[in-house]
């Protein structure tokens, strides 16, 4: 690892000490909408000369230093705007200033701007990273990991799998918020669940993340109760035509190889844009390590007063797993690497534990311009997928001095196991590994009309979802033996299984939804206010092949119907041209997820009913030439909350499924987000968060142990009182950017933050808290973190006809190796020693390489 950092660390210092000894110039100037004046953030300044260029900052404000003098071809670019080019003669105090126009018809943006929401005029929080921001900051991580400096949000990495992270927003987890790619909602409409192994790649084509808090400006009638993330990839609508070339190393024997490029096929008419990553760890844990892929496609054009794109983007991987959490006692005896889920047989690593997966996503856009107050918008997109994981058996191993799975002891067993009841010449296997399967097939379709008048604009819109889906698992290893017996399902019951056979469960599940909605907008230089009615119809459906005979009519539960409706409205008034307030409300009305509708029996569950969300938010903004600062407060009561969870009992080694339903619980925050440019080349960064999220009654629990999941128990769970668990209720950054051109063919910055999390308590356990004596008791809460990042970058234009820009990215993450926890489930007596735990991640690193052709 040294001999790494010592070869980048001899490549970074040469660079920095690249500078220029002719005279430079600074070119700075501030870019606006031009039909409200309002400043740009994040818009995209590129010189062409020099091929580089900056960003602007929450003013709309940039400054580009250490130009040689000379005339300049400067291009401002912003998403959703026309592109504007402009010639321009660099002398002592240049200014040039953009005022941009929005675009009637987007490649890649039309369905995604309907949800994007914009500085001054949209009455909700909400924060925003650029993909200059991915290539400065992210490294190696997962795209969440982006957000984890924004108000409110929570990522933890869990066991430390690549994309086995979950994620909170103002006390929602992330099946009760949406996430959405270009549009595309990537929720799983059974579970609710965003599984990121399947999007892990995508950092390589981010474009422009949003995340929205609480109320959001999505119109449709997906009903996201906690926000919003909104992702959207590089498109064709780019200016600029490249190749690029990237390579990433770090800790753990982390390797990342990746190439793109955008092209004009026939010019101002169709453009490809396209990508190819591998990827490869070792992990940090134990056997957690990855084999991925990530391809992506884009080739579109405007063609009249149409225009349109077909995309394609996938990230097929296989990864180890870490799923089983320990005490502190094991941890400390182990180390936190150490994994509980694999072992060796007969001399080869078995792990019960990885997953394989591959969901591809493919889109068609359509944008058409009826006329030049009506403007149509399409998407139509299919996402098939297939894959699964290992999975444990339905009894606990013994494991070896190490701690490790004793696989050999299993199959000298297994493999010496006659049982005549069965059979007197084949071995039968006790305990055997399975394999979860999943394979899905979801199509949908939204559509769009946009009618603009005055400083109006109504929308109508229908979205449509179709998803069926197939889970069942399979005998997927003997270890050792010939056969194991089927001790469940009609055709199952005493029969004897090998490699597989199917095995526990064997269900397809259908969810279909269809709604639409209508909203109205009215902006002026001061006021911008949006109201928005949505009402959708979501129905399930279950057929169980396992338990119940093709002719049972139990075997088929019919479909069940839910309505979901929402209402919100919101107000934004600038005083002046610094200080803004903003004031939103709504009420939604969320059908309940196919996981809590259905048991595994086919029978409804007891008190299934849509989740209601009342809320209320005020916001202050000021925005000078220095200072961005942005505060909200918000009020939110959540009613008839449900969730589901897999936990085990580590005493039988038996696995539970809880379905936990009826639980109400109010949220109340406050969330605050500032930049300060001290100068041109220095910003100041920060953000507080803090909430008090209590549930506010008691919740009903439904049990059904793994391995005879018909058999339901039903009992309460007495958390009225407490405090919500698995988030941090109170998070803050600060940190700075130093982004400077220190001559004029290198530029460099370093961006140190340092990250807080505090007041998180344990998940409770849904058993222990069907004892009444533990009303009203918290779990227990976990020590609070301080986490400091440093990225470091320089970037150098070369005078070569071939390489036209290259740069170096480095990472160093936790750089003062902090110990800490990032989940918990609560044990018996609420304290740290008999919880269960998840320590973050020691001290690493990553460092990338671009070229630009």
């Amino acid at each position: 690892m040294f001999n790494k950092l010592s070869y980048w660390g001899v490549l970074l210092i040469t660079l920095f000490a690249v500078t220029a000894n002719s005279q430079t110039f600074t070119l700075k100037g501030k870019v606006t909408n031009s039909q409200n004046n309002q400043p740009l953030p994040n818009s995209n300044i590129f010189i062409t000369e020099i091929n580089s260029g900056s960003s602007t900052d929450m003013g709309g404000i940039y400054f580009i230093e250490n130009l040689k003098d000379g005339i300049y071809t400067i291009t401002c670019s912003y998403l959703g705007f026309q592109t504007i080019s402009k010639s321009v003669t660099i002398t002592e105090g240049t200014t040039l200033n953009f005022s941009l126009t929005p675009k009637s018809i987007l490649l890649n943006e039309t369905v995604v701007s309907e949800n994007k929401a914009s500085l001054r005029e949209t009455p909700i929080a909400f924060s925003e990273k650029s993909s200059r921001d991915v290539q400065r900051s992210l490294g190696s991580q997962d795209v969440p990991f982006l957000l984890q400096s924004t108000p409110s949000i929570y990522i933890s990495p869990q066991g430390g799998g690549t994309g086995d992270l979950r994620m909170s927003l103002r006390g929602f987890d992330h099946t009760h918020f949406a996430v959405m790619i270009n549009g595309i909602p990537i929720n799983n409409p059974e579970n609710g669940e965003i599984y990121w192994s399947n999007w892990s790649g995508i950092s390589d084509v981010v474009d422009n993340i949003q995340v929205q808090r609480g109320l959001t400006t999505n119109p449709y009638s997906s009903s996201a109760i906690g926000g919003l993330i909104n992702v959207q990839t590089m498109g064709v609508n780019s200016n600029n035509t490249f190749v690029k070339l990237s390579s990433e190393v770090g800790s753990d024997n982390f390797r990342k190889f990746s190439v793109a490029f955008n092209q004009h096929i026939i010019p101002n008419k169709l453009t490809v844009t396209a990508l190819l990553s591998k990827k490869d760890w070792d992990g940090y844990a134990d056997q957690t390590w990855l084999n991925e892929y990530t391809y992506y496609i884009g080739i579109g054009g405007v063609f009249g007063n149409n225009s349109l794109e077909l995309q394609a983007i996938g990230s097929p991987q296989e990864h180890g797993q870490r799923k089983t959490m320990q005490k502190k006692s094991t941890w400390d005896k182990y180390g936190k690497r150490y994994n509980a889920d694999w072992g060796y047989m007969q001399g080869k690593s078995i792990s019960m534990r990885d997953n394989k997966f591959h969901k591809p996503t493919i889109n068609l856009n359509h944008n058409w311009k009826i006329s030049d107050n009506l403007l149509m918008t399409n998407l139509l997109y299919y996402t098939p997928g297939e894959g699964g994981g290992t999975v444990p058996p339905w009894a606990q191993f013994s494991t070896t001095e190490d701690g490790q799975i004793d696989f050999d002891k299993e199959y000298n067993y297994n493999s010496n196991n006659i049982d005549s009841t069965y059979s007197t010449t084949r071995n039968k296997t006790e305990n055997a590994l399975r394999f979860f399967s999943h394979t899905h097939q979801w199509f949908g379709f939204l559509s769009t009309l946009n009618y603009s008048f005055s400083n109006s604009k109504l929308t109508l819109g229908i979205d449509f979802r179709d998803y069926e889906a197939n889970n069942h698992q399979e005998v997927s290893n003997l270890l050792g033996g010939d056969y194991t017996i089927g001790w469940a399902g009609y055709n199952n019951f005493g029969k004897l299984l090998v490699e597989g056979d199917t095995v526990d469960f064997n269900a397809n599940s259908y969810a279909k939804h269809f709604g639409g909605f209508l909203q109205y907008e009215f902006k002026n230089r001061y006021f911008s206010y949006y109201a928005n009615m949505s009402l959708s119809n979501t129905k399930y459906n279950r057929i169980d092949f396992y338990n119940f005979t093709n002719d049972d009519p139990n075997r088929e539960t019919g479909w069940k119907n839910f309505i979901g409706y929402s209402i919100k409205s919101g107000l934004n008034y600038n005083l002046n041209q610094f200080n803004n307030f903003y004031f939103n409300f709504g009420y939604i009305s969320k059908p309940p997820l196919a996981y809590n509708v259905f048991d595994f029996s086919n029978k409804l569950y007891k008190n299934v009913m849509n989740e209601n969300v009342l809320s209320f938010e005020t916001g202050y903004g000021l925005k000078t030439n220095k200072l961005f600062l942005v505060v909200n407060a918000f009020y939110t009561i959540w009613k008839e909350k449900a969730f589901n969870r897999t936990e085990a009992d580590w005493s039988t080694g038996r696995f539970f499924f809880y379905n936990i339903s009826g639980a109400d619980s109010k949220h109340i925050g406050i969330e605050l987000e500032a930049n300060y440019k001290i100068a041109n080349s220095l910003t100041l960064i920060g953000m507080l968060s803090t909430s008090s999220n209590k549930y506010t009654s008691d919740a009903l629990t439904a049990k059904s142990p793994e391995d005879n999941p018909t058999e339901v128990e039903y009992s309460d769970s007495f958390v009225n009182g407490i405090y919500l668990a698995n988030f941090p209720m109170t998070t803050a950054s600060i940190g700075f950017l130093y982004n400077s051109r220190i001559s004029s063919n290198t530029s460099i910055y370093v961006n140190p933050i340092l990250n807080y999390k505090g007041r998180q308590y344990a998940q409770f356990d849904p058993t222990l808290r069907a004892d009444k004596n533990e009303a009203g008791i918290n779990s227990w809460m976990l020590p609070n973190s301080y986490l400091l990042n440093i990225h470091i970058g320089v970037e150098y234009q070369l005078d070569n006809s071939i390489i036209k820009r290259l740069s170096v990215n480095f990472h160093l993450f936790n750089l003062l190796n902090e110990s800490y926890v990032v989940d918990a489930i609560d044990g018996v007596d609420h304290l740290e020693d008999s919880a269960l735990l998840w320590y973050g991640r020691d001290r690493w690193w990553n460092v990338g390489l671009t070229f630009l052709f």
